[in-house]
């Protein structure tokens, strides 16, 4: 079988991981669609689980979301009942985002959908390039030049 990404490309690690990056995004929004969500979905939803209510802002902060969407996304898990909006105790103008049951168990289901989905896809590495993948791939996420790289890309 063919590579997904041809080599002249893969030489790239950027390039490489932008062209395995949109396979593993289509493959993960079939895997959620079972549970009526996308990634974007998922996302705020992991993020509220794992935080607990956030103003719709610093969700879309913490997620990395744009406002416009992180609303049509509250929208969207209001309706299904995963989330709901609460005025903030502390300030009244605010509101806060927070899980509801619903929400925290479709959490969980996505969870071992994607844990699935994961095995497929690493299918072809062992166990310990598994990890060695995952411990590198933190670490780029958890530094700060990727960040700060994204950041000058918002002014």
């Amino acid at each position: 079988m063919e590579p997904l990404v041809p080599d002249s490309v893969a030489v790239h690690p950027g390039c490489l991981l932008v062209k395995l990056g949109q396979v593993a995004f289509r493959l993960t929004e079939n895997r959620l669609a079972p549970l009526g969500m996308r990634t974007r979905h998922y996302t705020l939803l992991k993020v509220l689980v794992a935080e607990g209510p956030l103003s719709q802002s610093e969700l879309g902060r913490r997620s990395r979301i744009d406002p416009t969407t992180v609303v049509a996304v509250i929208d969207d898990l209001e309706a299904k009942e995963f989330a709901t909006r609460t005025r903030d105790a502390t300030d009244r103008r605010r509101s806060l985002v927070v899980a509801t049951d619903a929400g925290r168990l479709a959490a969980a289901e996505a969870d071992a959908l994607l844990d699935g989905l994961g095995a497929e896809m690493f299918a072809d590495l062992t166990d310990d390039q598994t990890r060695d993948l995952a411990g590198i791939l933190g670490a780029i996420n958890a530094g700060a030049a990727l960040s700060q790289a994204a950041e000058n890309l918002r002014v």
